[in-house]
């Protein structure tokens, strides 16, 4: 029987998931929870329904196709969550793309067409394909296919993981992979459960290990969230953790925080936390030079702005 896995975006065209242009393949379901999450659609395993009220043109499709009637058709369209079979007909029978399915299961073949169709741009421009999520190498075992199928057709392959997984999820992975983004969020583990529910030495662990493990092919990604991990002492603990492997790793890539995912929340029926306003350019280059320096020069920090 093939290997699934289930994905929630195909996105082409992208410009920042590793060298080129890439496609980036998005996997559902992540151990971590963190407040500020962009992506909330990918946080479980399970298919979900998607609802926004607002595209609803009232046509009735979906109440006619749901088998457990929790849709009610009115004057406003009301989604009932609880008791929700997650089947997805109403998703499939709404023609406006107010209800949408979250997660699709695919199998290395179709996911494999996808990528294929910019093979010409990889070819121009040094890209390739990206694995994220969610976390995907909580579906190592289709990564490892998927990657494996790439890495034949010549294609260039990328992951990014939070590594809070398993050593043997991302071991598998290794052989395959050109490229890998590591997140490292918060370097206090206290403060790395508070905001994500989980702490962080499972994390800093695997990190080590797969420092040493492949060399120069990773880049440590820290994305910034405004209050949570952007103070001097947050660029102190962060260089303490991470100087004794800075000759190890490409670079630390800064991430400006993504203040833009309410509505992601509204529609997976989420609660959104509100970290405040993006920051600026400047606050971002003088938080990489600090943390640069802190790190003795030892490794390139940077960000795209």
């Amino acid at each position: 029987m093939p290997l699934t896995a289930n994905i929630t975006n195909i996105a082409r065209a992208s410009l920042h998931d590793g060298p080129g242009i890439r496609t980036v393949v998005y996997f559902k379901g992540c151990g971590l929870r963190c407040s500020w999450c962009h992506n909330p659609e990918t946080l479980t395993v399970e298919n979900e329904i998607l609802c926004a009220p607002i595209k609803c043109v009232h046509c009735g499709k979906c109440v006619e196709v749901c088998p457990a009637h929790h849709i009610i058709d009115g004057n406003d369209m009301a989604f009932l969550r609880e008791g929700c079979q997650k089947c997805g007909r109403c998703a499939e029978a709404c023609p406006s793309g107010a209800l949408s399915a979250a997660g699709k299961q695919m199998e290395v073949a179709n996911v494999l067409r996808e990528i294929r169709k910019d093979v010409h741009y990889y070819t121009q421009s040094g890209g390739g394909v990206t694995l994220s999520g969610g976390e995907c190498l909580l579906q190592a075992d289709f990564c490892v296919e998927l990657l494996k199928e790439c890495k034949k057709e010549g294609i260039h392959t990328a992951i990014e993981s939070a590594l809070f997984i398993p050593w043997k999820n991302i071991e598998k992975v290794l052989p395959f992979c050109d490229f890998i983004f590591a997140d490292f969020k918060i370097a206090d583990a206290e403060k790395h459960k508070k905001y994500t529910t989980q702490d962080n030495r499972l994390i800093l662990d695997n990190l080590q290990r797969l420092l040493f493990a492949v060399k120069n092919k990773v880049t440590v990604r820290i994305p910034l969230i405004p209050g949570v991990n952007d103070t001097p002492e947050d660029i102190a603990a962060f260089a303490e953790k991470l100087k004794p492997f800075a000759d190890k790793f490409c670079g630390i890539e800064v991430l400006r925080y993504n203040a833009l995912a309410e509505s992601k929340y509204i529609q997976s029926g989420k609660k959104f936390t509100d970290f405040g306003k993006a920051q600026t350019d400047e606050f971002l280059l003088g938080f990489c030079e600090s943390l640069e320096q802190a790190l003795a020069h030892k490794a390139k920090v940077y960000t795209v702005l």
